[in-house]
């Protein structure tokens, strides 16, 4: 596995107010059979979050949290597609969907990744935003 360094920017829509977050991580990547494996810790006010993302086959599936700590998101991406998604928070479930817009991931230069996923949410069939992520991985020696 590679060490990396992440950055993240994460803009939230939700009817019209609309707010950009970034954050900063460090962490390790593998490339697999027809994707790539990353796992970082995204550094946050309240302690750092474990971040797991793979891509594979056009398809991305994202664990943000903890399972063990019971306080997790399980998101899922592949464009045109509507797919299921868990949050847990406080022992509290909520199953949502994501309706995918755009998913890219390319290598630059073969020295740093980047990643772009674009999504709506939904809670059944009420919109609750609009998401656009997108993180920088670089290559660290």
């Amino acid at each position: 596995m590679e060490k990396l360094r992440v950055e993240i920017t994460s803009k939230i829509t939700q009817e019209d107010q609309s707010e950009t977050i970034k954050r900063k991580g460090h962490g390790k990547m593998e490339r697999i059979e027809g994707g790539w494996r990353f796992q970082y810790d995204e550094e946050n006010k309240t302690g750092d979050v474990p971040v797991k993302i793979m891509i594979k086959n056009d398809e991305m599936v994202m664990q943000r949290g903890s399972v063990e700590a019971n306080d997790y998101t399980m998101m899922k991406f592949a464009v045109g597609e509507k797919k299921n998604c868990r949050i847990i928070a406080a022992s509290r479930i909520m199953d949502l969907t994501s309706l995918t817009q755009k998913l890219q991931f390319f290598d630059e230069n073969n020295d740093n990744l980047q990643l772009t996923v674009e999504y709506e949410l939904f809670s059944g069939l009420y919109l609750i935003g609009n998401y656009a992520i997108d993180i920088k991985f670089y290559r660290e020696a």
